[in-house]
């Protein structure tokens, strides 16, 4: 798989095809509900909906799937897109679940596929923390499940931060410290 095709284009994968099944997008979202349903594990209420009706401050969404549950005394749901295309889902299409679940408050989204996913659909589901699966001959297979870890800054041995000070209309200054010594000095100690 070639790693160089820009954000929105398609990569040439030999393994990628085409559903071997011939399933209604209705049936797909189903086969996609049973299986979450199947995922019960150690937790309180898990409950699965298709096609549910969910109220935001910006209108009604009806989701393909949810899973609602408890864990550890509060509540959860994650927000299932599927998409039973023939061409792998779009950057567009991950953009659209993530403005669903910033609006509904959801926790985790999902997009099930077909037939796999664009590079910028994944580049933005990784930055986001969108899971992405494929769903093919019933195998559910992750190509994203959550944000890339992020390393901590360097350590460079000097100090960036800033002082408040009293000044002379009982008011407050503030400067910006950046480890020099001239600068710190300046900052907190008043000339003359």
């Amino acid at each position: 798989m070639s790693n160089d095709a820009p954000a929105g284009e398609t990569i040439a994968d030999d393994e990628d095809h085409w559903p071997a099944f011939d399933i209604t997008p209705k049936a797909y979202e189903e086969a996609v509900a049973a299986i979450a349903k199947s995922m019960n594990l150690d937790i309180v209420g898990w409950q699965v909906q298709h096609l549910e009706s969910i109220e935001a401050p910006d209108g009604v969404y009806i989701m393909d799937v949810t899973a609602r549950f408890q864990l550890a005394g509060m509540d959860f749901l994650i927000l299932f897109e599927c998409k039973r295309h023939k061409t792998r889902v779009k950057r567009s299409d991950v953009q659209v679940l993530h403005t669903k679940l910033q609006s509904i408050g959801a926790h985790k989204g999902v997009v099930v596929s077909a037939a796999g996913f664009q590079r910028g659909a994944l580049e933005f589901a990784e930055m986001h923390g969108i899971a992405c699966v494929r769903l093919v001959d019933n195998a559910w297979n992750y190509l994203t499940r959550h944000t890339k870890t992020t390393n901590p800054p360097a350590l460079t041995g000097s100090f960036t931060g800033y002082a408040i000070t009293p000044d002379v209309e009982e008011d407050y200054d503030f400067a910006i410290l950046t480890g020099n010594t001239d600068n710190s000095r300046a900052a907190l100690v008043p000339p003359g």
